[in-house]
This record gives structure tokens, C-alpha cells and sequence, in this order.
């Protein structure tokens, strides 16, 4: 875990009950600034400050309501029993829904999914590995919102240890398995911990994962090739340079999760769309948003996977190849003199 994250007892004994007044008062502040927006509407046409403050406020309500209900179903979890997770899904769900809607409303976000042929993915409802590039403002939201309400799987999510500092993710992903990781590595457990989650998959689940290990930016992806050379990997430090649009895959997570011999198949996203909206300064030129978020998959049963060892990783390397190849016909890169 994060140095930077307190220990759990502290976030549940002190930071999640004084986040409940904070969330609300903050909400109440953001909702004033919606209104104040609206009269400074001749300033500023697109309305930015009100869309941003009204969903600044759905935001932190929506938290206060997942740290409210959450208290309570703890309260009465001995009566739940097999219910408990269904019970967290089912807020997680409205959770999400209501994030999806609000934003659709506030800012235009629409998501446009291109799918694997018809029933590829539902593979008799067995567990699936769902294995996505990482990229732009609110695209773990919108993937999880995906698998859990579209494709009405349990997703179970592998993700930075710094997003336990929401109260929100912390409690409802942390309840429903979620495996939080260090961004650099450095956990010596992290595998391990990885491969516990996926041998524990039921039908139903889906295993959710982010080979890249953090957001990609230019500047995340020059630092990265950097530091493969720094440590001597000039072969992964080619790979990198290759890559214009995403980071180049860690293979550890993925490798240990297909290697727990429970999924049926695994899934390889791709998005654009959204993933230049990296800086509030772009945020907000952006909006409302002219773009959808352009989801494309592609499945792979596990029969048609290489056996375990070098060349699964090797087969990762080259889909991300063919994720960032998809990117850059949707979306032009940048010459690579000025990414290097």
C-alpha cells in the first residue's frame, strides 16, 4: 500500500465519518456556484463553472449517500449473509448510473461501444479477465459502470492503492474484493494478491485490470522510457518508444490472473475520445464535450491464449500494439520527435 494512504483503521474511524459533513457542506457550496454560473451566463456561453459545480455536487452527495448506506449495511450485515455483495453491487450500480447520467446531462459524455460478436463475452456467464488501456478523465469509472450494468457482470477490480484516499471507491470496491496496488511496483505481493483474486472468481465475476499500471500522459510515457533505459531494459524501452498512445503493458497481474486457471476468456479494451483531457486547463476548454468515448473490444477465449510462460506476455505486448495501432486511426498521434 501507499505510504501516502493512512491505515485503514484511521480511514474508517476518522476520515470516513468527518468526509460525510465535508461532502455535504461542499455540495451545498458547489450547488451555490451552479446557480452563480448560470447568472454569468454572458461570460461564458457553454456555462463551464455551472456544468462542472452541479456535477462537483452529484459527486460528493452521491459519496455522502455510499458512506451513509454502506454504515448501514454493515450495521446489519449479520442479517444480509449471501446477500452482501448483492447488496454492494446494487450501490455501486446506482452509484454509477446516476455519475454516467449526470454526466451525460451536464457535460454531453456518451459512450459508443464497439463489441465483440454477439454472446463472445458472455461465454455461459464464467468468469472473464477485462484487461483495459488507461487513459483520460473518468475512463475506470465508465469501463466499470460498462461491465457491471451493461454486460451485468461482478466486476472485481485490481487498482491504484491512492484511490483508497475516496471514501467512496474505498469502501464499496474494497468490500467487493478489490485489489489495491502500489503505481511503482514495488509491493512484493502484488502478484501474489492478484492471483488470490482471480482463483477466487465465480460465475458471474469479471476480473478488471489496468496492465499499464497508471494513466497515460505524454510525460508519464517519456518518464517510463527513461527509466527502462535507466535500469538497463532496452528492449521494453523500444517497445515504449513504438507506442505513441498507451504505456507499455506490465505483464505480471495479467499473467498471474490467467495463470489462476479460472477465466473463460479475456477481454482487451481500447478507448479514445477523452484521453487528451489529461490537465483541468484541458478539461475545461473541452467542455461541454464534443467527443464520445469510443470503447472497441476484442475477445480472446482461453483456448486460443498462448500456454503460460514468456509467450503469454509476449501476446499482451502485441495486442497493445494492436490497441495503440486502433487509437491512432481514430486519432492521429503526435509525431514521435516531439513524444521522445
Amino acid at each position: 500500500m501507499s505510504a501516502t494512504v493512512p491505515p485503514r483503521a484511521v480511514r474508517r474511524l476518522i476520515i470516513d465519518p468527518l468526509f460525510v459533513p465535508f461532502a455535504v457542506a461542499a455540495a451545498a457550496i458547489f450547488a451555490a456556484v451552479t446557480v452563480l454560473g448560470l447568472i454569468g451566463v454572458v461570460i461564458d456561453r457553454r456555462l463551464r463553472l455551472s456544468r462542472i459545480a452541479a456535477l462537483g455536487a452529484i459527486y460528493l452527495s452521491a459519496e455522502a449517500v455510499v458512506i451513509v448506506s454502506a454504515f448501514g449495511l454493515w450495521l446489519v450485515r449479520p442479517l444480509l449473509r449471501s446477500r452482501w455483495d448483492r447488496a454492494h453491487f446494487a450501490l455501486l450500480r446506482g452509484m454509477l448510473g446516476l455519475l454516467v447520467m449526470a454526466a451525460g446531462r451536464l457535460t454531453r459524455f456518451r459512450l459508443e461501444v464497439r463489441e465483440p460478436p454477439a454472446g463472445t463475452f458472455d461465454c455461459a456467464g464464467r468468469p472473464v479477465l477485462v484487461a483495459s488501456r488507461h487513459a483520460g478523465v473518468g475512463d475506470s469509472f465508465a469501463l466499470v459502470y460498462l461491465v457491471l450494468c451493461r454486460y451485468r457482470r461482478r466486476p472485481r477490480v485490481v487498482l491504484l492503492a491512492s484511490l483508497q484516499l475516496d471514501p467512496g471507491i474505498d469502501i464499496l470496491l474494497g468490500r467487493l474484493g478489490a485489489c489495491f496496488l502500489r503505481s511503482d511496483g514495488a509491493d512484493p505481493t502484488a502478484v501474489a494478491r492478484v492471483s488470490a483474486l482471480a482463483g477466487q472468481l465465480t460465475d458471474g465475476d469479471a476480473l478488471v485490470i489496468f496492465p499499464e499500471g497508471a494513466n497515460f500522459t505524454a510525460r508519464r510515457r517519456r518518464r517510463v522510457i527513461r527509466g527502462l533505459r535507466r535500469r538497463g531494459q532496452s528492449g521494453r524501452a523500444r517497445v515504449a518508444e513504438d507506442l505513441t498512445h498507451v504505456l507499455p503493458p506490465r505483464p505480471a497481474g495479467v499473467l498471474a490472473a490467467l495463470d489462476a486457471g479460472t477465466v473463460a476468456g479475456t477481454a482487451v479494451v481500447a478507448h479514445t475520445g477523452l484521453d487528451r483531457l489529461t490537465t483541468l486547463r484541458q478539461i475545461w476548454r473541452a467542455l461541454p464535450l464534443a467527443v464520445a468515448m469510443e470503447v472497441r473490444w476484442w475477445w480472446f477465449p482461453a483456448g486460443d491464449l498462448p500456454a503460460a510462460g514468456g509467450d503469454r506476455a509476449d501476446w499482451l505486448t502485441m495486442h497493445w500494439a494492436v490497441v495503440d495501432a486502433w487509437i491512432d486511426s481514430r486519432h492521429p498521434a503526435t509525431p514521435r520527435s516531439a513524444q521522445a
